[in-house]
């Protein structure tokens, strides 16, 4: 305001600030001179991108332009740390088929959790294959692989050993990479969802995966029972979420035993899929058997913990001892009572009436096979030592068991108490052991005088039992 008045004259004040105060005067200054620079900069650069981005999408909206817009999934095309680039191809006989995609896959982004994507009809087929069969694709679409490899295939929707599933879908079941995938944008393209799927083998997972790619609307509703079915088929686990997967197992089992080979077997279990997950409570005739052994087997188990000298849980093994004619106690149920902490198992069975000789088998846990992430990635143990010292300690030989997951069994009866048995297996069988203990065993790093004579095998088995070893 302006106002016709004298104007006075002030003398500006002065205040004297001590060292302290100028010192933390100039800092403030700084920090806020820092804040200014920092949010212009900030704004130019997404002022920059949001500039290219606009660019880009008009160039690909012009008339005649061959350039895509990044972040779709283009047939013979993948993305890596410099962009989009053409798919490695192989030649067969005549033919040329893509290496699957690897990497991060960042074209395969599934995008918020929380946003639900609007399906669509799938237009994709499935195909079963024989084991280590290549698929020769002869019509240009592309070959999704679910749970097995299959050579030929351009994606690998798998939790196999050796895989390439992208990192961006990657999880610890083949179905939960499945439900990534659909959830994608990428997977509503034309190359996508026109695509051939393959397996080699039949098992539930296996079948909850494929499912998941031929009816990804079906599939969606109804993830939590798909996922957990698929962890008790292949993992031994007692479901999380949804206590119908058990039912959703059995019932797939019983199906499957319709059908001679596993090309047969899916032609019979997949189109009862939709059926079976609407209403799974409906079809009591094809899960009643299996879900009788559950049963049992929980009966049996609150019947050991009952009498606590038939249960242990000795460091990270489980121990169950079976009383004379007690059925084995199925894994799933195995693994509802030991839950998470128990790395391994050890199962004894009463061999006589009223005696301590037991027939032992010792086994990890379900998943210790498969390259995990979400559950903890289990270590294999120093079979060859453990065959060793148990030999020695109880007179009896234990011989390696076939399967993903089985570790030793003995031969016949253990003669002795159980107590020494579990506390002879846990000492030799030591989670600590590593292999990096093996390396400077191997290497000789440490002082020979300080090694155990019996942790000094020949060189040619540790290095033989270092390539098993796997963490």
């Amino acid at each position: 305001h302006t106002q016709d008045k004298p104007s006075k004259t002030t003398t500006p004040m002065r205040v004297r600030l001590s060292p302290h105060h100028r010192l933390l005067l100039l800092l403030l200054f700084s920090a806020s001179a820092l804040l200014v620079a920092r949010t212009r900069r900030g704004r130019g650069g997404a002022q920059q991108q949001l500039a290219q981005l606009v660019a880009v999408r008009q160039e690909t909206a012009r008339p005649g332009s061959r350039r895509k817009a990044p972040g779709l999934a283009l047939a013979g095309l993948r993305r890596g740390a410099w962009g989009l680039r053409p798919c490695a191809e192989t030649k067969g006989e005549g033919k040329t088929r893509r290496k699957p995609i690897s990497g991060k896959g960042s074209e395969f982004n599934p995008g918020d959790p929380w946003t639900i994507p609007d399906f669509a009809p799938s237009k994709r087929t499935f195909k079963c294959l024989s084991y280590n069969e290549t698929y020769e694709a002869d019509d240009g679409k592309e070959v999704i692989s679910v749970d097995g490899l299959v050579p030929g295939s351009s994606l690998h929707i798998s939790h196999w050993n050796d895989n390439k599933t992208p990192g961006q879908l990657y999880s610890d079941l083949s179905t939960e990479i499945a439900l990534r995938f659909i959830k994608t944008a990428a997977s509503r393209k034309t190359e996508w969802d026109t695509a051939v799927v393959v397996n080699n083998h039949f098992d539930t997972d296996g079948v909850c995966s494929a499912f998941t790619l031929l009816k990804p609307d079906i599939a969606w509703k109804h993830r939590r029972l798909l996922v957990d079915a698929a962890a008790v088929g292949d993992f031994n686990e007692w479901p999380r979420m949804d206590i119908n997967a058990l039912k959703l197992h059995g019932a797939i089992e019983a199906i499957a035993q319709e059908g001679k080979t596993d090309a047969e077997r899916y032609d019979l279990v997949l189109p009862r899929m939709p059926s079976l997950l609407n209403d799974i409570d409906k079809y009591e005739s094809l899960w009643g058997g299996y879900m009788q052994e559950i049963d049992r087997g929980l009966r049996n188990m609150k019947a050991l913990n009952e009498e606590i000298y038939s249960l242990y849980n000795d460091n990270s093994i489980g121990v169950v001892l079976l009383p004379y004619g007690m059925p084995e106690i199925p894994s799933v149920v195995l693994s509802k009572n030991f839950g998470f902490d128990t790395d391994r198992f050890l199962i004894g069975k009463c061999q006589e009436r009223d005696t301590e000789k037991y027939k032992y088998s010792y086994s990890m846990k379900g998943h210790a096979w498969a390259p995990v992430k979400q559950r903890p990635q289990l270590k294999k143990p120093y079979v060859e030592k453990i065959q060793l010292e148990m030999k020695e300690l109880t007179g009896v030989e234990w011989n390696p068991t076939g399967g993903l997951t089985g570790l030793l069994e003995t031969d016949s009866a253990v003669d002795m108490d159980p107590e020494l048995v579990v506390e002879g297996l846990a000492r030799c069988d030591s989670t600590l052991r590593t292999l990096e203990k093996l390396e400077k065993i191997l290497n000789k790093i440490q002082d020979p005088l300080a090694v155990k004579s019996s942790d000094v095998l020949s060189d040619e088995l540790l290095k033989k039992e270092k390539k098993k070893l796997r963490y």
